[in-house]
């Protein structure tokens, strides 16, 4: 074992009896369950033995933890699970060993399952390669990735929606779960912990300012309103990213956070919707327009999507197809019959799966019954297993 990591377990285990010493312990979710202690650790033998049956080796940090501090207990969400419930459901046979596909950077949205998970059936493996060591309620969790080109990382994902994963900037187990700990004694909301950026407001505001990513400016912009305090200074560079950051869905993020959070932090956001107006024109006037921000700023129509669908590039097709799919029962009220059938139609015939499969959804979704005779035939041709699980739902 590395020096250093036994310095980091050990700082660990001071701030937990640090936590459980408080007359009045920090008012954080879970907290009340666990009472910030863990359960006793495991033995060596029992640690090899799960790696070997399930061929594979636990990422190193995840290990010193559960073999010399401890196995559950404290920790993000309503507490760490065990390792031996740590499967997401059966921990079936090379459920572990196969890699998992997520990589640091954005968050992976919409149909990520059907992009990169097995389509449902009984020999489905639902976020291969990855351990789930915290539960934050709902489909909410945390996966620590064993297998994969982000092994020892953990990623945050709302299982049962359309948060996909978010690989969190914390190099390992151990930095993610000391920074629990530290935001926890600061004060911090840890709701869905690992969500926010992990700096502090200097490091946010220069990340909002000047990152290259847009993904991650907005997570910087949003992080900033998540500190128990903030200064003027960092009210003020969002107040500058919702009206001038090149990025629409940066400007989408930073109106929606000082609009949720002015009271929380005592300040004003005055002419609210017209500065959303004034994003939603922005918006679509960028190439290719952000349907992302229009649809936070619940301002997409059926036309910014039609004209999206026939673009030559397949990923604005598949973005645009995606929306189409999500709201088609907001867009039946407004779409001309015709136009909306038609856009349909093309979808079924699309070479691309992931095309295809939105519009199975969008025909059954709002019983398109002039196009029923299409997904029968579809039934018998369909070869990809996302959009045969898709067609055998909406055809039941």
């Amino acid at each position: 074992m590395f020096d250093a990591d036994r310095v980091r377990l050990g700082r660990i285990a001071d701030k937990l009896a640090a936590a459980r010493a408080m007359p009045v312990p920090p008012d954080a979710f879970g907290v009340e369950k666990h009472g910030f202690k863990l359960g006793a650790p495991l033995p060596e033998a029992v640690v090899a033995e799960f790696e070997e049956r399930h061929e594979v080796a636990l990422p190193p940090a995840y290990r010193l933890f559960v073999t010399e501090l401890g196995d559950g207990g404290a920790g993000p969400g309503y507490h760490l699970s065990r390792l031996s419930g740590s499967c997401d459901g059966p921990c079936r046979p090379g459920h572990l060993a196969r890699p998992s596909p997520y990589l640091p950077g954005p968050r992976y949205f919409g149909d990520w399952e059907e992009r990169y998970e097995e389509a449902p059936g009984p020999d489905q493996m639902f976020l291969p390669g990855t351990l789930a060591v915290a539960d934050h309620g709902c489909s909410l969790s945390t996966q620590l990735v064993v297998t994969g080109p982000a092994r020892g990382r953990l990623f945050n994902v709302d299982g049962g929606g359309s948060l996909g994963p978010y690989v969190v900037e914390d190099a390992d187990f151990l930095a993610w779960y000391e920074r629990w700990l530290d935001e926890v004694a600061a004060g911090y909301d840890v709701g869905w912990f690992g969500e926010r950026l992990p700096l502090d407001e200097p490091g946010l505001i220069a990340v909002l300012a000047g990152d290259p990513s847009p993904e991650r400016r907005a997570r910087a912009g949003d992080s900033l309103l998540q500190l128990p305090k903030i200064s003027g200074s960092a009210w003020s560079a969002l107040s500058d990213a919702m009206t001038t950051d090149a990025s629409a869905s940066v400007r989408v993020t930073a109106w929606y956070s000082l609009r949720s959070r002015r009271h929380q932090h005592q300040r004003r956001l005055d002419d609210a919707g017209a500065v959303a107006d004034e994003i939603a024109a922005y918006a679509r006037s960028c190439t290719p327009p952000d349907l992302e921000a229009l649809d936070r700023l619940f301002r997409l129509t059926f036309a910014d999507v039609l004209a999206e669908l026939t673009d030559r590039d397949l990923e604005r097709r598949r973005l645009a197809a995606r929306q189409l799919a999500w709201h088609a029962s907001a867009f039946a009220k407004t779409a001309p019959q015709g136009l909306l059938d038609e856009a349909v139609g093309r979808l079924l015939s699309e070479t691309d799966p992931l095309l295809r499969l939105h519009g199975v959804t969008v025909v059954r979704g709002l019983c398109l019954a002039r196009l029923y005779p299409r997904l029968r035939e579809l039934e018998n041709t369909e070869t990809d297993p996302w959009v045969q699980f898709h067609l055998t739902r909406r055809l039941s």
